[in-house]
């Protein structure tokens, strides 16, 4: 039964990138306005076109699977076995909270597009990205399990994410779409490697 539940979060981790991906390149290719390429990501989702709303459906279902991923990965560290050093509980509320938190967003930035709501838009947008940069910082020492590979890799998420927007913000010299996706990338591998560890833990 455990690898029947660690599959499960693997499962659903996949499936949230997967579709995150064919929503993204679906609404990229049928958008109207090219230009999208030169912005970000959120372009995709505005005017009320077939391609946004493919685009904000997209986001939508990902924070479904994003909700059911927090469980999953709550049952998974439910099954870590106990030692002096980790506190079960608390791991479990943060990644709950985080999980639950982040699916929100996704809702909140798919329900309202950045060409008519841009500060709400943009303060739940961010709001995704510092949480995990926060679980970047935070679940090494919560949850004492990984490798010191894992602790260098969660370091260098986040310094990926000072330069880039060093870069974008400071150096103009990439756009935020580029941004958005190097940060994305190297989020969802540290996802990834953070289940696995979880896996490993009690297998």
């Amino acid at each position: 039964m455990k690898p029947h539940l660690q599959m499960g979060s693997s499962n659903l981790a996949y499936t949230f990138g997967n579709i995150l991906l064919a929503g993204a390149v679906a609404s990229g290719i049928l958008a109207k306005d090219p230009r999208w390429m030169n912005w970000h990501f959120s372009r995709l989702g505005e005017g009320g076109t077939f391609s946004a709303i493919i685009f904000n459906v997209t986001l939508l279902v990902s924070a479904i699977v994003m909700f059911a991923l927090g469980l999953a990965l709550m049952d998974s560290i439910s099954r870590i076995p106990d030692t002096a050093n980790i506190d079960i509980n608390r791991a479990k509320t943060v990644i709950s909270r985080s999980f639950s938190a982040v699916a929100v967003c996704l809702i909140v930035v798919a329900l309202f597009p950045f060409d008519r709501f841009p500060v709400v838009h943009n303060i739940f947008g961010y709001s995704m990205l510092f949480i995990f940069l926060a679980l970047c910082i935070t679940m090494p020492k919560i949850l004492p399990i990984f490798s010191r590979q894992f602790y260098t890799y969660s370091r260098l998420v986040i310094l990926c994410a000072i330069v880039c927007y060093i870069l974008f913000l400071g150096m103009r010299v990439i756009t935020l779409l580029a941004v958005e996706s190097v940060i994305f990338t190297s989020l969802y591998v540290w996802l990834i490697l953070f289940i696995n560890a979880i896996r490993k833990s009690y297998n």
